[in-house]
């Protein structure tokens, strides 16, 4: 399970979001999955649902208001990265403002308002020196000529790592997490899957491979885009009565990217991506 979640963690905590975030969004699918199974009628089993999932009745219950309201999810404080906290803190906290309402600049340490009272406040027993080296690897903090720390950034999030992107991600995994569990699931009625990948090759032979088949990749999906156009010409268009369904493929290469300076293409992700049985073939070296 960690190994197919390191992607995603790393994705999460360059979008400033820590393992509180990601223990809240683990609960609310469990519960979302037991509620499919756990109805009385139209009423739902709540007790069901703890049983199967082990949370409690009242945690259940939370979960699935959520669910109903469409409602923002609440996170303690304690379980957001220590980083986002410490920022937050100094934005908000009226201890740690200049007299125009904004962040100060801080000395490191010392008496009074200090980075390292901030941290003190709000980072627990996680050293000032720690919160400050991953604030500036982050871009969020520099230390001017005078030693005094400056917030440079409201957030820890990288650049790119936006809630768009996020969501976009997320509906990528989803789609084809959805594909390999259902063929699982579902063995007559099973959805082509195909997986490839070649091992044991020469940089310039991986170079050489991602060049090709983004090529290759890409002229798939634009055919794709041009049987959808033929269709609707073909057919009428659905009636309001009529059931809808959604298909699609998606493609992506494996592998690092290739080393700069090397003319190649990027790698090619189609909405639906489905991909499982491995197979491995050895390549010629070139």
């Amino acid at each position: 399970m960690a190994k197919a979640l390191i992607p995603l963690v790393r994705l999460y905590l360059k979008a400033g979001l820590g393992a509180g975030e990601f223990v809240i969004a683990v609960k609310l699918a469990f519960v979302r999955v037991a509620a499919e199974n756990a109805r009385i009628g139209r009423r739902l089993n709540y007790s069901v649902i703890s049983a199967t999932t082990g949370l409690t009745r009242k945690e259940v219950k939370a979960l699935l208001d959520m669910f109903k309201q469409d409602a923002e999810v609440p996170t303690r404080s304690i379980s957001r990265q220590r980083t986002a906290r410490v920022l937050h803190g100094w934005k908000t906290d009226p201890g740690f403002l200049d007299n125009m309402g904004n962040p100060a600049l801080l000395p490191m340490s010392g008496v009074g308002p200090s980075f390292a009272a901030l941290v003190r406040r709000y980072a627990g027993d996680v050293t000032p020196m720690s919160i400050f080296k991953e604030l500036e690897r982050s871009g969020a903090v520099m230390r001017n000529s005078a030693g005094m720390v400056r917030l440079r950034k409201r957030s820890i999030r990288a650049k790119g790592y936006s809630g768009e992107t996020l969501a976009e991600i997320a509906d990528r995994v989803h789609d084809l997490a959805t594909t390999m569990v259902a063929n699982i699931e579902k063995g007559d009625h099973h959805i082509y899957t195909g997986f490839q990948d070649v091992d044991g090759i020469s940089v310039d032979v991986a170079a050489l491979f991602h060049s090709i088949f983004s090529e290759r990749a890409a002229t798939l999906l634009d055919g794709v885009d041009r049987w959808i156009a033929t269709q609707k010409k073909l057919r009428k268009p659905l009636g309001d009565s009529e059931q809808r369904a959604r298909a699609g493929i998606g493609v992506y290469l494996i592998g690092d990217p290739p080393v700069a300076g090397q003319s190649v293409k990027t790698t090619v992700v189609a909405k639906t991506p489905k991909v499982a049985t491995r197979r491995r073939k050895p390549l010629p070296q070139a």
